[in-house]
């Protein structure tokens, strides 16, 4: 059984565009909005599976990116096999056809849980990721065509929006279901104690003597809750040696609490002050956080001498319970992906059932002079588009990959992962209500203007966050996803403008372009691993140049259109 979704006739027509509803199939309209939800919630699903499996597996920032360097890699390896699907199937068997292949690199993440392989892991996403190379190669142009071209963009952004929606809700879902639970805070009544917030005093500003003294006399329950709210840079004044000897005559419990709240030389230096005893009797949890902090920290020759002593230390009965941890944190993502698989494959079967209508008037189907690609390249507007999609994916992604631990850093957001977790769906959040809202003013607004507005601010935006810290830091990172939100539909819809049989070489283009989301955040990982990850947001903050220049000089039409196929020459 089909389900019929009829054209809507124009009400009138105008020269430029033939027709003037804002889209001609309202009920395909609202099908195709179900996938781009879905492939929205599988991408920024990645933006957790960063932090976790760089804690699984012990990686730097740069061995961390890869997880974004092989699911947008897939983009470009894949995305001329996807067009040639998709030009043999149709917009309707081709989007099928990707949710299946999704579904099944979804499944894949339960063997590589089991093997416990970073490299199988990488390889179910590849697979999920060509399968949403597929997607993104039929439904981005199918929604830009489902009614005139003057609303092209603002009907890509509206469908984005539903994009959004699923990279909003993402974050929060594989926070609590992935990443490992926050740590307990201390009792409020504790915190606002007045000895607890004499010692935070002390730990901020009181002399180094001091301070000493006041730690070392605290009670271990009161010095755990003012550490968790103490300046983050408090400790790094002090001499990390006494530090590190007043932190190791802690009783088990209190001294675990300590080393979670710490980073950076004093976390090193009380771990190497530790005994072999002290260091079995942490929980692996704190344990397995402190060394992958210490393991993505940037540390000199020195320290990295004292990290492998640590390392050295660490007795084998401790080190195989801390390989036993690992293994069930990699078990952790198994449930969440198989649930995901069977919505996939419940998602294509509900496709398949609906009868979407073909267009093929604008597939490959109807060029009849076989053009290459090539030829689309030699639109100019095609080509700055495909700069311009490379550039702001890899932006995006690149920002998002990097929330959770940059947000984690003592000097911005001194929270855990899964409280910076919960953040990064405001990230996202922004870029949904940017689309909705997008979506009205670029009806109105030209957008070439707008999109070269939202660029500029978007750069300003990482500039700040490069520049400051704390409160200001964070809010302005996590704002740039408002920007962020028109960026994608309409660098798409400018690209493939007034294409006609060219659209799906232009769409396969401009797909692969997505390669940038792999490319730029592992430069940026390494950058990061060499200068910290705040000054590594340069990278970002070059991308968004060029796209105020896409947006006010690069998407200009300067060619002649490529006529529509008709009747007689289809």
């Amino acid at each position: 059984m089909a389900f019929a979704a009829p054209p809507v006739q124009s009400a009138s027509t105008s020269p430029a565009t033939g027709k003037t509803r804002y889209t001609d199939y309202p009920l395909a309209m609202a099908v195709l909005t179900t996938i781009f939800f879905m492939w929205g919630f599988l991408t920024v699903l990645n933006d957790i599976l960063i932090p976790h499996l760089k804690s699984v597996f012990e990686l730097n920032y740069a061995q961390a990116m890869l997880v974004q360097f092989t699911f947008f890699g897939a983009y470009f390896l894949m995305s001329l096999p996807a067009g040639r699907l998709v030009a043999l199937l149709g917009y309707k068997k081709g989007i099928v056809a990707g949710l299946a292949i999704a579904a099944l690199g979804a499944f894949g993440f339960w063997p590589a849980a089991q093997l416990h392989s970073y490299a199988a892991f990488l390889a179910a996403l590849f697979v999920l990721a060509t399968g949403i190379t597929v997607l993104q190669v039929a439904a981005n142009a199918y929604v830009a065509l489902l009614g005139p071209e003057r609303t092209s963009s603002s009907r890509l952004t509206l469908a984005q929006a539903m994009n959004s929606l699923g990279t909003t809700i993402g974050p929060k879902f594989g926070g609590l279901l992935i990443l490992s639970a926050a740590a307990t805070l201390a009792p409020l009544a504790l915190r606002t104690a007045p000895e607890t917030v004499q010692l935070v005093q002390t730990l901020n500003s009181a002399p180094a003597t001091q301070t000493i003294e006041a730690i070392r006399q605290a009670p271990p329950d009161r010095l755990v809750a003012a550490l968790n709210d103490a300046s983050a840079s408090a400790l790094d004044r002090l001499p990390v040696q006494d530090v590190a000897a007043s932190f190791v005559q802690l009783p088990a419990a209190p001294l675990a609490q300590v080393v979670d709240s710490l980073s950076g030389a004093p976390l090193l230096a009380t771990l190497a002050a530790m005994s072999p005893q002290q260091l079995a009797a942490l929980p692996p949890a704190s344990l397995a956080t402190a060394l992958d902090k210490l393991a993505s920290s940037r540390l000199n020759a020195q320290q990295a001498a004292q990290f492998a002593g640590v390392r050295a230390n660490i007795p084998a009965d401790t080190t195989q319970q801390l390989a036993s941890y690992r293994q069930k944190q990699a078990q952790l993502v198994q449930a969440p992906y198989l649930g995901l698989g069977v919505a996939l494959i419940a998602l294509a079967v509900g496709v398949w059932l609906f009868r979407l209508p073909p267009l093929t008037e604008s597939t490959e189907q109807a060029d009849t002079s076989h053009h290459t690609l090539m030829d689309a390249l030699r639109h100019r507007h095609v080509l700055f588009g495909v700069l311009a999609i490379f550039f702001y994916v890899g932006a995006e992604v690149s920002i998002g990959s990097f929330l959770v631990n940059y947000l984690s850093l003592p000097e911005i957001g001194h929270m855990s992962e899964q409280a910076a977790a919960g953040h990064v769906m405001y990230y996202w959040g922004g870029a949904m209500v940017g689309r909705l809202a997008g979506s009205a003013l670029l009806v109105y607004i030209n957008p070439r203007k707008l999109l070269a507005a939202f660029a500029a601010i978007a750069g300003l935006l990482v500039l700040t966050t490069m520049l400051t810290k704390g409160n200001v830091a964070m809010v302005s990172v996590i704002a740039i996803g408002l920007f962020n939100s028109i960026m994608f539909p309409t660098i798409f819809a400018l690209g493939i403008e007034r294409m006609g049989p060219l659209t799906g070489k232009a769409s396969s283009l401009l797909i692969m372009a997505i390669v940038g989301g792999a490319l730029v955040p592992l430069a940026q990982g390494v950058l990061a691993d060499h200068m910290g990850i705040q000054h590594a947001f340069i990278l970002p903050l070059l991308c968004y140049g060029y796209i105020v220049f896409y947006g006010l000089r690069g998407s200009l039409i300067r060619e002649p259109a490529v006529p529509a196929a008709t009747p007689e020459n289809a």
